[in-house]
């Protein structure tokens, strides 16, 4: 899997300087100079995101990368931002437009730092190191202004249809664990269909999780992403190994950063690994069951 972020998000990222990100409007709690240079989350997080970010650094970063730009352009032009960072390890980020009211809610995202060991079923000199990485909790993107439609369906978990910002959401994010100096960023998709969007660039931290992940995609590769996740969702799909339906399993995927992890993860015993091992799943389509369910909702996009 080779990915990498647009140039001019590394330049806009470089030119962004630690006084532009940190700086303080009338809103913000006041820091000494000595408190700019050892604020860390966990320890003096409190005012400052992710114990870096101020909440004007953050309004100006999203303006650098023209993300205010592009939710001005879909109408939403009275941004309100929300930050909270009262819990010490993990911080809320929310973007509403015109009132802070669930229905009027853009973006949210929940980060925290987090610590996670390679554990391998393959021989590595990584097996057993600890990594600090960017997590990411909870990340909702939606427009309350749009509609779903039959070319657009509803996903499981969602209220309003996406921004179609998402994966400039995830470069941003990449960014902001390489400022931080993290060796990667977490992500724990609870449906299909956020495990295939973030599978472009992630891996599972278990190669036995992505190995299953790439059988259920080899195995179902005639449906589309939505139909896979709502048959998931409604207990269509059939794991054929127990004849039983499948259950979606949680598992941590990660971009790595450092050199280290890249390797690892892009090794010939990652992938033989996961390879050899998605030879011992096999998936299919209920289409009996999928059907009523989806009569019964009237549809994927009444889902």
């Amino acid at each position: 899997m080779s990915f990498k972020i647009p140039k001019r998000y590394w330049r806009i990222a470089k030119r962004l300087r630690i006084a532009d990100l940190q700086k303080l409007d009338d809103s913000d709690s006041f820091f000494s100079e000595k408190d700019l240079f050892e604020v860390n989350i966990g320890q003096r997080s409190e005012g400052l995101f992710l114990g870096f970010y101020s909440r004007k650094g953050i309004e100006t970063a999203l303006d650098r990368y023209e993300i205010t730009k592009e939710l001005n352009k879909k109408g939403f032009k009275k941004l309100i931002f929300d930050m909270d960072t009262s819990d010490p390890y993990i911080h809320r980020l929310a973007i509403y437009d015109r009132e802070k009211k669930a229905d009027r809610l853009l973006i949210e995202v929940v980060l925290r730092k987090k610590m996670i060991e390679i554990q391998m079923p393959f021989r590595t000199h990584l097996n057993g190191r600890v990594f600090e990485t960017l997590a990411i909790e909870w990340l909702c993107m939606q427009n309350p202004d749009q509609k779903f439609t039959r070319e657009k369906p509803r996903l499981p978990g969602q209220h309003f249809p996406g921004l179609g910002m998402a994966s400039r959401a995830v470069e941003i994010l990449i960014i902001t664990a390489w400022r931080l100096n993290l060796a990667g960023l977490l992500n724990t998709p609870d449906h299909f269909h956020n495990a295939y969007l973030y599978s472009r660039i992630f891996y599972y931290l278990d190669p036995k999780i992505q190995a299953r992940f790439v059988a259920l995609c080899r195995d179902l590769k005639a449906y589309s992403v939505y139909e896979i996740s709502w048959a998931i969702e409604w207990g269509a799909v059939i794991d054929e190994t127990t004849q039983k339906p499948m259950e979606w399993i949680i598992g941590e995927q990660m971009v790595p950063l450092f050199s280290d992890l890249k390797n690892l993860f892009e090794s010939r015993e990652y992938k033989h690994f996961v390879e050899e091992q998605s030879k011992n799943y096999k998936f299919s389509m209920d289409v009996k069951k999928f059907k009523e369910y989806k009569l019964k909702t009237g549809g994927l996009n009444e889902a």
